[in-house]
């Protein structure tokens, strides 16, 4: 009898701890992870039919990889590519154990060349196929060109660059017990090393720059140090965005 309820409690157990993240339609999934000592986020879209959209990108600024697959139950597989050609395959599963997470067999294409990848589930965002940032004005690669631009001003001291690219009045927090209210651009200049310590630009310089978590409130760089959404006047055919929150 005690060998019968330990089989079922085994059962049991191994059906919990293998039980697969339950995916939505037409959200952008993001998982978080190291491969080969680099810092990778690979993003993916749920399409009908399991089949899978999206891209991976690294913590250094590289080109974004296009994605492309499926996923059946928890087992997923996906085929990387840039400019046309096949770089990576991966497959692997998605699970909800102790957290959600991904982890695949990621195969480097022509060497074959395999590394394990572990990823954790970092954010999931609302979108649409075609546009991930459905919140703001403007293509994904415009968004994402300014997210680029905003961490080369900080990460180069670039005060006159990002004075000109804050909402105003803007409230920032400059020590643990004080904030300030900046009305205008010499406001900013005047604060601006109490602001970008070297602690805080070092911070922003481990953030990706691609494939960002969004809602209405507008896109978010890091766990939030930085936020950006558009200016009044943006326009698709225009689109012109700022920086509307920093807290260090």
């Amino acid at each position: 009898m005690k060998k019968i309820f330990l089989v079922a409690y085994l059962l049991v157990q191994s059906s919990v701890f293998s039980f697969s993240l339950d995916l939505e339609l037409n959200q952008w999934y993001d998982f978080t992870g190291k491969l080969d000592n680099k810092s990778i986020q690979l993003s993916f879209y749920t399409l009908k039919s399991g089949k899978l959209i999206g891209s991976f990108c690294s913590i250094t600024n590289e080109p974004k990889v296009l994605l492309s697959g499926n996923v059946i139950g928890n087992e997923i597989y996906l085929t990387a590519s840039l400019n046309g050609k096949t770089t990576d395959e991966l497959s692997g599963k998605i699970f909800t154990d102790d957290q959600d997470r991904l982890e695949v067999s990621w195969r480097k294409m022509p060497n074959g060349v395999k590394s394990i990848f572990k990823a954790v589930l970092s954010s999931v965002t609302a979108g649409t196929e075609g546009k991930r940032y459905s919140h703001i004005v403007g293509s994904d690669a415009a968004v994402e060109e300014f997210v680029y631009d905003a961490k080369k001003a900080i990460s180069k001291g670039d005060k006159i660059w990002l004075a000109a690219n804050l909402f105003y009045p803007i409230k920032v927090r400059i020590s643990e017990k004080s904030s300030v209210v900046l009305k205008n651009k010499n406001q900013f200049l005047l604060q601006y090393d109490k602001i970008f310590t070297t602690a805080f630009k070092s911070k922003l310089n481990n953030t990706f720059s691609h494939n960002l978590f969004n809602n209405y409130q507008g896109v978010m760089i890091g766990n939030g140090e930085i936020w950006i959404n558009n200016t009044l006047n943006a326009s698709e055919a225009k689109p012109i965005f700022q920086i509307i929150a920093i807290n260090p």
